[in-house]
């Protein structure tokens, strides 16, 4: 019976130890970890310093250009801290990796300090990227700048169409007022304008009906107003607009 009921004990099975987060992680190709970083990034800062702090072998990924490409500056002042050199760092980094929202800041700044080519070129860059307030911005002075280049203002009327057929152009002019108004406090309203408003686009605007004229102040106040889709003169749309940067003067 002892032999018996020694054949008959229970097997005795070792228990398998599940992968550690930490492993599963290493298992990831690199270039999926620098994706999800980057989404990451593109939503929040705060929750990519989290993801530092929670995960050494993120930190690789966290790293990466394109992160620093995709990472979102909401938290960032308009004009950076130049005391402080760590923000400058990482503020750098951004420009050097063509993130969208670093170059449309500087280009802003750039254009309405100092009036130079580079801040134009920055604005294209991020522009061409989609970025909705650098349309704007270099779309406004692509076309009142550039009254001789037919090829440059219908470059200016694609960004704006973008915009306009995004309904997206109140909320952008008011994203960019926003940041236009930091700039002239802190440059003591001293700017320069790259756009001739003395010139309107539409040659018939004493005449012309083909947008709902308005003898008074702007009027559109959301951009459900903006119908793209009635008979209208674009020119005379964008002329309305120009308005929105009477301000500056």
């Amino acid at each position: 019976m002892r032999n018996i009921n020694k054949n008959m004990q229970r097997p005795i099975f070792k228990k398998k130890n599940k992968p550690s987060s930490s492993s599963t992680i290493k298992s990831l190709p690199k270039e999926l970890l620098v994706e999800i970083v980057a989404s990451v990034a593109s939503h929040s800062i705060i929750d990519l310093h989290n993801v530092k702090k929670s995960c050494k072998d993120l930190l690789e990924a966290v790293e990466d250009n394109y992160v620093y490409r995709r990472v979102s500056l909401d938290k960032f002042s308009f004009i950076p801290r130049f005391s402080n050199d760590k923000e400058l760092l990482f503020l750098k980094r951004c420009k050097e990796n063509q993130n969208t929202e670093s170059l449309y800041r500087e280009g802003l700044r750039e254009c309405l300090w100092n009036g130079n080519a580079e801040g134009l070129r920055l604005l294209d860059m991020a522009a061409k990227e989609g970025h909705k307030e650098a349309k704007y911005v270099y779309g406004i002075i692509l076309l009142y700048s550039s009254r001789q280049d037919e090829k440059l203002i219908e470059l200016g009327l694609r960004h704006l169409r973008f915009l306009r057929e995004s309904k997206c152009i109140v909320r952008t002019r008011k994203k960019v007022e926003e940041f236009v108004r930091i700039i002239m406090w802190k440059n003591n309203g001293m700017i320069i304008s790259w756009v001739n408003r003395k010139l309107p686009l539409c040659p018939f605007k004493n005449t012309c009906r083909g947008w709902r004229v308005k003898k008074e102040r702007w009027t559109l106040h959301d951009d459900d107003d903006d119908d793209i889709f009635i008979d209208s003169c674009e020119y005379c749309r964008w002329d309305y607009e120009l308005k929105f940067l009477a301000f500056m003067d």
